[in-house]
């Protein structure tokens, strides 16, 4: 049982990362940082305009760095949540779930998995 919910947590996480756009997100953060960069590089623009642009970049950044921890938060809460209450029902025991998802097969499993879903999902949008 533990196993099973060992692959529970690592299953849930990355269904709930999904689920609340934190790879996406993440894109988002890469593609607002190119233009910050194209804004500081523009020869066009004075130094005011400059300035003004990449406060904006920063600040859209600070506020996406917020979502993305908040989100990557509820979806390792969430399914540690269940564990917990499987725990306090006598099902699993919560330590040794998280000692399972730490382990080397798990995390190994999971890279791999998380891999070959990013690059169907990647490729499906």
């Amino acid at each position: 049982m533990t196993w099973t919910a060992a692959a529970f947590v690592v299953a849930a996480f990355f269904w709930l990362l999904h689920l609340l756009r934190v790879p996406a997100r993440a894109g988002d953060v890469v593609a607002r940082s190119r233009d910050a960069l194209r804004v500081m590089r523009d020869r066009e623009l004075g130094e005011d305009a400059k300035e003004a642009a990449v406060q904006a970049h920063a600040k859209a950044l600070f506020g996406q760095f917020f979502a993305i921890t908040g989100s990557a938060a509820i979806a390792l809460a969430a399914p540690l949540g269940v564990v917990g209450a499987l725990h306090a029902a006598g099902v699993v025991s919560f330590d040794a779930v998280v000692d399972r998802t730490m382990s080397w097969p798990v995390l190994v499993g999971a890279t791999v998995v998380g891999l070959v879903a990013w690059r169907a999902l990647r490729g499906r949008g």
